[in-house]
């Protein structure tokens, strides 16, 4: 037999017996990578915050009180702190937006001969107004009624929810315009989207520190306050995967 055409019948029965083998352990067949060519995504964050003016502002305000014994001190501010509710309650403010937010009471001592010369008292009241118009009265009813300090006036919205669902759809439009931006610039066209994750918001309100001295503010002939409210803000946070391709 001619030699050429022998090794050419061989080639074909080794041939038929690798693919035999194969087919009999198919585990150590070997499956070749398919590369998607052109395929790519973009990842994007995006932001967005929708302002307000407030319609609702509260005050933390807290009143200290000094006795020879712990009753005295806490008879006293009990006096203050019903004296003041029952003004705010006068006001319009509701019972319920009217909080303890913090109670304490030490010994005070005199540390030149470390001899205690009494008790000192504080509770810290934080009033919520749904008028922000009622500022004013609410710091003179609680000046009037013994409260010694201001810690903080802090403006908000009541609609915090609704503006959360406007900046959570602002920050997706958002994502969407700089992965066009992105794509265009890399030579890429978005053919779909891939996944949306919120990723949580800021809520800023418009906040006024410090603890004012409310003796201060009771000798002032007039009850205004000058404290100015500025805008509220909420903002919302995504992020955006994008399916693209080669142009």
């Amino acid at each position: 037999m001619n030699k050429r055409i022998f090794a050419a019948m061989m080639a074909v029965v080794m041939a038929f017996a690798s693919a035999a083998a194969l087919a009999e352990n198919p585990m150590t067949a070997s499956v070749p990578s398919v590369e998607m060519a052109g395929m790519a995504s973009i990842t994007v964050q995006g932001t967005a915050q929708v302002t307000a003016d407030p319609d609702e502002v509260t005050v933390t305000a807290n009143t200290s009180v000094t006795a020879g014994t712990v009753s005295g001190a806490q008879e006293e501010m009990n006096r203050i702190v019903e004296a003041a509710t029952a003004r705010l309650l006068e006001l319009g403010v509701k019972d319920d937006d009217i909080v303890t937010s913090d109670y304490s009471y030490y010994p005070r001592y005199n540390y030149e001969n470390n001899t205690m010369i009494g008790y000192e008292a504080n509770h810290t009241l934080s009033i919520t107004c749904r008028d922000v118009e009622m500022l004013d009265s609410v710091i003179g009813a609680l000046s009037d009624s013994g409260f010694s300090q201001i810690y903080s006036v802090t403006y908000d919205v009541s609609t915090r929810s609704e503006l959360y669902q406007q900046a959570l759809e602002l920050a997706i439009q958002h994502a969407e315009q700089k992965a066009l931006r992105m794509a265009a610039t890399g030579g890429l066209t978005l053919t779909g989207l891939r996944s949306i994750t919120e990723n949580g918001g800021y809520n800023e309100g418009y906040v006024v520190n410090g603890a004012a001295d409310m003796s201060v503010m009771k000798s002032e002939s007039s009850s205004a306050t000058g404290i100015r409210s500025g805008s509220v803000s909420v903002s919302a946070s995504v992020t955006v995967v994008y399916d693209a391709e080669k142009q």
